[in-house]
């Protein structure tokens, strides 16, 4: 999200004055196989909802697309349990895109639906629903004010170890959602600010997991001023307060920030925030910080070239129980894409997560009872190859390791979990 501030202000910042009449719109053509708008787990097709998006280009014109893709594996836990539940899996999924953008509106659509079949069905499970949709837009209702608008919804089973908005066990199917606005405005050349509203809902089906299940507003301020051609200072204020549907606990979450936008060249650019984190009698340091890095802009929207993006924060997260304190938890998450030939691109993602918190701070959140500290590892590297312009394969092997730390031995032996996944498919792109 702070990448596409970044990359929305600068447009707001420095693009020239052009005619908004009428529309432009390119030829169709066929798009080249690879990843697609949201970053997306390649063994299933779910979405790392932590590593971000990618901002919406002015003047791109029209561009639809529709992906087919058949993946399928082995699965050495499929429900995630100390002890193992291993099937053959088959993922039949399919995408479809929009992007459209003129001088004055941009728009980024992805949707997605599929599911993950086991043939032998572990502990009585079929399959895992795997539905998502994310949209992004622009308007520049001004040269001095735009509008940016940001919606994400998701309704699946397999955890995303990525983003907060998750639990790291399985704990059947869930949904969620985050749904941002904000208001950009430039009062001088040098300075400008960002008004945000954001909202955000967790909902699981399971009766046990109940008691994560939450709803977030938050309000949130950020002051910006350009030093140099290339570096922008930042300070920010936020604050949301969360309900938990079954308690009924309504713990307040206040967050000051200063920080930098440093461009280091025309392919990188790195933010970061820091500051203090209040909520409800907890204090904490807040860090974030990230980098982003690609040769072309269009190149890391259809997932050729080489880019990289690798956030990190440190910040109190809300727990899985109303009753339950905050987690101070710290997160990072690396995407890489490498081209090495214009048919073969190389891919690896990693994400790692550090909790710490009281007792009770996680039943239900992680399906256990016992608090101290937590530790989530997650890493796949792949390849994959372009038969044709439409047609492609790719293969794979996921890791996921989940333990509860040192300072929760028989916490750690009941809820722990390794998760092997070796993988292979076909995507084809109309």
């Amino acid at each position: 999200m702070a990448f596409a501030a970044s990359t929305s202000l600068s447009a707001q910042d420095i693009a020239p004055e052009e005619s908004t009449s009428g529309e432009v719109e390119t030829p169709s053509e066929t798009a080249p196989t690879g990843e697609l708008i949201a970053p997306t787990n390649p063994d299933d097709g779910s979405v790392r909802a932590g590593v971000g998006g990618i901002a919406p280009i002015f003047s791109l014109g029209r561009r639809f697309r529709l992906s087919t893709s058949l993946t399928g594996g082995y699965d050495d836990n499929v429900n995630l349990t100390p002890t193992g539940s291993p099937s053959w899996y088959a993922s039949p999924s399919a995408v479809f895109t929009y992007q459209f953008g003129n001088p004055r509106l941009a728009m980024d659509l992805i949707a997605g639906a599929g599911i993950t079949y086991y043939f032998d069905h572990p502990g009585g499970r079929d399959y895992d629903p795997n539905v998502y949709l994310r949209l992004s837009l622009l308007y520049k209702a001004s040269e001095r004010l735009t509008f940016d608008v940001s919606a994400f919804a998701a309704y699946q089973a397999q955890p995303d170890v990525t983003s907060a908005l998750s639990a790291n066990r399985r704990l059947g199917n869930f949904f969620r959602s985050e749904d941002n606005i904000s208001a950009h405005y430039r009062w001088t050349p040098r300075f400008s600010t960002i008004t945000t509203y954001t909202f955000s809902a967790l909902e699981y089906q399971n009766s046990i997991a109940s008691s994560g299940d939450r709803l977030e507003n938050q309000l949130g301020e950020e002051a910006r001023y350009l030093l140099f051609p290339t570096t922008t200072a930042t300070a920010g204020y936020r604050i949301g307060i969360t309900d938990y549907q079954t308690t009924g606990h309504n713990p307040i979450n206040q967050t000051l920030t200063a920080g930098l936008d440093q461009t280091f060249g025309p392919h990188l650019m790195g933010i970061f925030r820091g500051g203090l984190q209040l909520r409800s009698g907890q204090t904490s340091p807040y860090i974030e910080a990230g980098l982003h890095y690609s040769f072309e802009s269009e190149r890391i929207r259809s997932g050729t070239g080489t880019y990289v993006i690798w956030t990190n924060r440190y910040s109190i997260e809300e727990s899985g129980t109303g009753a339950g304190s905050g987690r101070e938890t710290f997160r990072t998450n690396l995407l890489l894409n490498y081209r090495v030939t214009p048919r073969i691109s190389a891919n690896l993602t990693v994400s790692y997560q550090h909790g710490t918190g009281a007792q009770g701070a996680d039943i239900g959140f992680n399906g256990g009872v016992a608090g101290g500290a937590e530790n989530v590892f997650d890493i796949s590297p792949g390849v994959r190859y372009a038969i044709t312009p439409s047609l492609a394969v790719n293969a794979g092997y996921r890791y996921t390791e989940h333990d509860r730390g040192s300072t929760s031995a028989i916490a750690s032996q009941l809820l722990g979990y390794t998760r092997n996944r070796y993988f292979a498919g076909l995507t084809f792109t109309f």
